[in-house]
């Protein structure tokens, strides 16, 4: 089972979704919804909808959907010799959900893979993301939700909304459900031109996503027990990790080129993590270099609250500045 809880949704065709409890679903799926699918109201579809209930291994796609149901009968009047007759009363509005099918060997997929959930996330995020997708500028094409983008030629309906990719083991068993690689917050887009990409709000909702997907699968895996690369193809441009020691916070990153910890004051932290929501994903099979921070004021209270890595593509927030920096927690200038 799978619980959805409340809130509102747009679909592609401008219809909002509204949830206003918690639901919990049993897993099966179901046929394709229309935008004015008259299925379901509220509680289970009857009659059934055509589909298998999850029994095996395989990655499902949850969706929301519009659905209608037809309530009461009103009489009309009839014109002339044609009789009175009855007409629907009202048209009660609700929700349907859906489970849709990802192909593992169609998108190049694997339960056993250990970088499985991380692949899906950035498969669903798109090659935009990626440090490379700039070249060649302004002939490239625009970003897209790529894996999403596919899934509509494979019965994704404009009506549906994703909610959540399921994972199910061979046996049955649930591997784990990642809601944000599917989820976006509203922003303008404009198909077709690359460069406008570049600068519209959409590329920092894909980036809350990124942000958010990893401190998700960090705080409900066992990603810190191993390391970056054993459960990370790509990082967000920046991230928190949880206390860890900086000899714990270096090994995590193994085989991967890493500068610091360095300090950094505490209002250098909210402008260095929005800024990295518009940068590309770190490539962990990269050499480039990424810096870890560790906030001044809580080395100077003897804490070691969390690290911040951040790619090596921003500005390094650790450069050293007169009248700014603490006796002790000062760094040398690393930039000429």
């Amino acid at each position: 089972a799978a619980r959805v809880a409340p809130g509102f949704a747009v679909n592609r065709l401008g219809q909002v979704l509204r949830l206003a409890s918690p639901v919990d679903l049993a897993l099966a799926t179901a046929a394709a919804p229309g935008p004015t699918a008259r299925l379901c109201l509220f509680d289970d579809c009857a009659p059934p909808a055509s589909g298998d209930f999850i029994g095996a291994g395989g990655l499902w796609l949850l969706t929301i959907a519009p659905a209608f149901s037809e309530e009461g009968r009103a009489a009309v009047s009839g014109m002339g010799d044609v009789p009175g007759r009855c007409a629907i009363d009202a048209v009660a509005e609700g929700v349907q959900f859906r489970l849709l099918e990802i192909r593992q060997q169609v998108h190049g997929l694997s339960l056993t893979d250990p970088l499985l959930r991380n692949k899906l996330a950035y498969a669903c995020f798109g090659v935009g993301v990626r440090p490379a997708w700039p070249v060649p500028l302004p002939a490239n094409l625009p970003r897209r939700d790529d894996l999403i983008e596919a899934l509509r030629k494979d019965g994704l309906t404009d009506a549906e909304v994703p909610l959540a990719i399921i994972a199910v083991g061979s046996t049955g068993n649930h591997l784990f459900t990642c809601n944000h690689s599917v989820r976006r917050a509203l922003g303008p887009r404009r198909e077709g031109v690359a460069l406008d990409d570049i600068v519209r709000p959409r590329r920092a909702v894909l980036g809350e996503a990124m942000w958010s997907q990893f401190h998700d699968q960090l705080a409900s895996s066992d990603a810190l027990a191993v390391s970056a690369r054993d459960r990370f193809a790509f990082l967000p441009a920046a991230g928190v990790l949880p206390t860890l020691s900086d000899a714990a916070a270096i090994a995590w990153f193994k085989g991967m080129t890493v500068r610091g910890p360095l300090h950094i004051d505490q209002a250098k932290v909210e402008p260095l993590l929005r800024a990295s929501l518009t940068a590309p994903a770190i490539d962990t099979a990269s050499d480039h270099a990424l810096f870890l921070y560790r906030i001044a004021q809580d080395r100077m209270a003897g804490r070691n609250d969390c690290v911040i890595f951040a790619s090596g593509h921003l500005p390094v927030a650790a450069e050293a500045r007169f009248n700014l920096a603490h006796w002790d927690f000062a760094n040398f200038a690393l930039i000429p």
